[in-house]
């Protein structure tokens, strides 16, 4: 099973090699889908000295040569300059990894409100996409921080290894992301493949196999079922990243919305900042609902938002999740990890429903 106890990090040393010492400062904030991420990157974010990007492997994929370049770092053959060029990728201000909300920065001249309006005409029209990337991209010293907001996936050590990264792993109850998971396939904003026992078994056989989870009872799991098994790869990633030679820290999802204020406070301090006012100011503003102005871009953008909404995001998956679904999903995950540790009493024990290995 994996063990983590939220807030720990592990103590091996990373590498003192000069050329990735000259990079930013990088850590991966990690977590499952719909596991409160994009939330848990803006809270970041809001820091001045750190600089956030949403899912830049993922705009990597819409670029050959990029995609090149990412393949060479997974397979352990990327060169210093690679490593170099990946990270100014990440920092360089780009609509689709730099999102509003928008915060006061110390290596930007460029005001938020200002950045917020030029990220909203780039999106309305393309040829204006130069003058955000110009507000929106500073010069990161080793005292900054920058936050690369991204789901794991095989062989993501590597890359993390190149770039001489950290990790913020982030934990959410397997009922609340598959309770969200399943909501966005329904609006068509999330892919529908993830719930796909075929597609899941290509991606992740590597990892399924050897927990005893086979393509037969892969296909006797419901779309629910599936989007644990999902849930449940995370984890097993992040096992690998906690047995690596880099610094990793466990956070729970829950923890962070009971006690915004004293367990953010306490990953600040892992990375090294202070607790800046204008984290504070973040937190109070996002626990409240309130128009996002990303809406105006439709609903895909109401799904990801990341201020709080009339349902608790802890408990709303056990008025949204059927018993049958609730089960089968604890069913899946509790053979392997640790629920209770996290989650003490979330679930009762019940007999298995499902098959798993």
């Amino acid at each position: 099973m994996l063990s983590t106890v939220a807030g720990t990090g592990s103590v091996q040393s990373k590498s003192s090699d000069s050329s990735k010492s000259k990079l930013a400062r990088c850590v991966l904030l990690a977590g499952s889908a719909r596991g409160g991420t994009s939330w848990a990157l803006k809270v970041l974010d809001s820091h001045p000295a750190i600089c956030g990007s949403h899912e830049p492997f993922y705009q990597l994929s819409k670029d050959k040569s990029l995609v090149d370049l990412l393949e060479r770092l997974k397979d352990g053959k990327g060169t210093d300059a690679d490593a170099e060029f990946l990270v100014s990728t990440a920092i360089k201000g780009c609509i689709e990894t730099h999102k509003p909300p928008f915060f006061r920065k110390d290596f930007l001249k460029a005001p938020a409100s200002i950045r917020t309006a030029a990220w909203m005409s780039a999106r309305a029209c393309n040829v204006l996409k130069p003058a955000f990337e110009y507000m929106a991209t500073g010069n990161l010293t080793n005292e900054h921080r920058l936050i690369i907001k991204n789901r794991p996936f095989p062989h993501l050590d590597r890359v993390l290894d190149a770039i001489n990264a950290d990790a913020i792993l982030l934990l959410r109850h397997p009922c609340g992301v598959v309770s969200s998971w399943l909501r966005g396939i329904k609006m068509g904003v999330m892919a529908a493949n993830s719930a796909d026992p075929a597609n899941v078994w290509a991606l992740y056989s590597e990892y399924l196999e050897p927990v005893g989870i086979t393509p037969d009872t892969l296909a006797q799991m419901s779309p629910a079922g599936v989007l644990a098994v999902n849930w449940l790869v995370d984890t097993l990633i992040f096992r690998e990243y906690q047995n690596s030679r880099m610094r990793t820290r466990t956070v729970v999802y829950c923890d962070l919305v009971r006690n915004p204020l004293e367990e953010w406070a306490k990953v600040f301090d892992w990375l090294g900042l202070s607790f800046d006012p204008a984290v504070e100011t973040f937190l109070l503003k996002s626990s409240q609902p309130k128009f996002d102005i990303r809406s105006l871009l439709g609903k895909k953008y109401t799904y990801f938002s990341v201020r709080g909404n009339e349902q608790s995001p802890m408990e709303a998956w056990k008025k949204n999740m059927t018993e049958d679904q609730i089960h089968e999903v604890m069913d899946i995950v509790r053979p392997h990890f640790a629920v209770e540790e996290h989650w003490p009493g979330s679930v009762p024990e019940r007999k298995l429903s499902v098959a798993v290995g």
